[in-house]
């Protein structure tokens, strides 16, 4: 009996730790198994795919706009060509100087960053581009090669570039579009980045100005050889070879030069599309405003003389970014 009683204590102990080595065996399975459930995702290429757009772009500096101040956010990875243009901080507080010069104060609310570039890779002078989707607030970008080129705003090339730029965040801002429309569900212009409003100033110039041709100019795509059949067909339509591009680079075009030069007294569709812009008490203000900012109009040497545009003589580019 006694030998029984031990055989069966002895067999509930090595029961005992069999049972212990298999809870064991358990935990260490699940220790095993637990990390195969944490995913650790590739090591994202973001970095050196922004460094090559933003050197294959021409970015170099970058800053915040408040009210009438800028601050540097960061200078981008460029070039070493490019390096004394991003150093010459002197020079990007120039220009936008110019630019808070030209933009009057109720306007500059519009804009939160703007962004020095080179443009020699692109032939882009400047552009704009919306920063929030309501079209709240927008960046604009200036070339400083081209804005130094033969001197610092040379027959006003860059006054110029400010005044057409400034035109696109005029007449593309939440005022002017729909952002939440599609164009699907558009019944007026839809530029890209929402539909035209009825009483938006591109909206006038596309109902009075371009539906009658804009089947037509739809066909065009980036054939640059039809648009140049189409710029050659319509040609006094337009107030520069740029303006053909689509009615939002139209109506910028159109402002610029309802700005800087007298009233045209003839009576092409070119000349009409810039006294449309006379119809508006408001456009006829900030004319003013712009012109007495840079002495247009008078013997100021000051002022910007501009007699043609070399960019003028360019298609635009069809994309985001408006140039």
């Amino acid at each position: 009996m006694l030998l029984q009683k031990r055989f069966k204590s002895l067999l509930i102990v090595l029961l005992s730790l069999l049972m212990l080595n298999t809870f064991t065996a358990c935990n260490k399975d699940e220790d095993n198994v637990e990390p195969e459930k944490i995913v650790t995702p590739d090591i994202p290429k973001e970095d050196n795919t922004d460094q090559s757009e933003e050197e294959e772009e021409g970015n170099i500096t970058l800053y915040s706009v408040e009210g009438r101040d800028i601050k540097k956010i960061k200078d981008y990875q460029i070039a070493d060509s490019l390096l004394d243009l991003q150093k010459d901080s002197k020079k990007h507080q120039e220009i936008w100087n110019l630019i808070s010069q030209i933009i009057p104060d109720n306007y500059t609310k519009f804009f939160n960053e703007y962004i020095i570039f080179a443009g020699s890779g692109n032939g882009t002078a400047g552009y704009v581009v919306q920063t929030k989707e309501d079209l709240t607030k927008w960046q604009i970008g200036i070339a400083i090669d081209f804005a130094y080129e033969g001197g610092f705003n040379r027959d006003g090339e860059l006054s110029y570039t400010i005044i057409h730029e400034f035109g696109h965040v005029l007449t593309l801002n939440n005022t002017q579009l729909d952002s939440e429309k599609t164009e699907e569900n558009s019944k007026n212009y839809f530029p890209g980045e929402g539909e035209a409003r009825d009483n938006s100033y591109i909206n006038a110039l596309f109902q009075n100005y371009w539906k009658d041709i804009y089947s037509e100019f739809q066909e065009i795509g980036d054939d640059e050889s039809k648009n140049e059949a189409f710029y050659d067909k319509y040609q006094d339509r337009f107030v520069t070879q740029y303006a053909s591009t689509n009615p939002a680079e139209d109506i910028a075009e159109v402002f610029t030069h309802f700005v800087i030069f007298d009233k045209p007294t003839n009576n092409t569709i070119a000349d009409q599309k810039i006294q449309l812009l006379y119809k508006y008490p408001e456009l006829i203000e900030l004319r003013n405003t712009i012109r007495q900012s840079l002495s247009i109009g008078t013997k100021s040497k000051s002022a910007p003389v501009i007699k043609v545009w070399k960019r003028g003589a360019t298609f635009g580019k069809k994309g985001q970014k408006r140039s």
